[in-house]
């Protein structure tokens, strides 16, 4: 070693000796569980997990996810640590439990969760689809074809048969009508013009659609009423299915979920309708 090498190996002594003790008294405090909670530590260190290598986990940590209530509830249960809850979320329709959310004395870490999220349904899945967007006539009448045995169609003068509501879509004429006033005043004119634009059918044309299904497994069965109205500005007219009252269904339906959640659970954790968002 030659002169500027020792000279340099001398300097960095005491900074190396100042490092290895403040990692050491780190370790030391945070195996003792008296740490500050901040440490003056060096940069150029990086820590390494070993836990890969021991014999097991430290803590239970990960994500279980099912569609199945019974199984939800078997595992949340079984893995479940005090201060554990679960949230139902009514815009996902699925509940989450934190396995490990510890107290308000002593936080866990929560990262150990069990999903469940229940299918949605053919039919309730037709249905989203057909009232997400104004649909084609052809589309319209095959949604009717489809689902005959669940849906109920109405209109002013009362029910409507089935096929001849299909017929009805499938067969909408668009009648337009323009008309245009004029008065002529010794000091002045007027001119107005009305157009109006209607939308018929040889068959009767239903305005209102029942559409009776259970919108996800294990969920009881219920009504959604659809009101049917027509487009007629494009060259062809398209049809529109709006659900009445969708966040009351909505509101409804995770109600439903959070108490089919605490039955399966028979108490052995809380339920709260709302979201959990773990922050670091």
């Amino acid at each position: 070693m030659n002169s500027n090498e020792l000279t340099t190996a001398t300097l960095q002594a005491p900074f190396l000796n100042q490092a290895s003790t403040d990692i050491q008294q780190a370790n030391e405090a945070i195996a003792l569980g008296i740490y500050p909670g901040v440490f003056a530590l060096p940069n150029n260190f990086n820590t390494h997990d070993l836990e890969s290598y021991l014999p097991h986990r430290r803590r239970a940590r990960g994500e279980m996810l099912t569609s199945s209530i019974f199984s939800f509830s078997e595992y949340a249960s079984t893995h479940a640590t005090e201060g554990a809850s679960v949230f139902v979320d009514p815009d996902a329709m699925r509940a989450k439990a934190v396995l490990n959310l510890g107290t308000s004395e002593i936080s866990g870490h929560a990262d150990n969760m069990a999903i469940y999220a229940p299918d949605k349904t053919a039919a309730y899945l037709a249905l989203l689809a057909i009232t997400r967007q104004p649909q084609k006539q052809s589309d319209m009448a095959e949604f009717l074809e489809d689902w005959p045995d669940l849906i109920e169609c109405f209109n002013d003068a009362g029910p409507v048969n089935i096929k001849q509501a299909t017929a009805a879509v499938r067969k909408i004429t668009i009648d337009s009508a323009r008309r245009i006033e004029s008065e002529e005043q010794q000091l002045g004119a007027t001119r107005s013009a009305f157009e109006s634009v209607q939308a018929s059918s040889k068959e009767p044309l239903p305005t209102t659609v029942y559409f009776k299904c259970t919108p996800y497994a294990d969920l009881s069965e219920r009504v959604f009423v659809l009101r049917l109205s027509v487009l007629t500005g494009e060259k062809a007219p398209s049809i529109v299915l709006r659900v009445v009252k969708a966040e009351q269904h909505k509101e409804e339906m995770a109600t439903e979920l959070s108490k089919l959640v605490a039955e399966a659970l028979a108490g052995d954790l809380p339920v709260l309708i709302g979201t959990y968002t773990r922050k670091n």
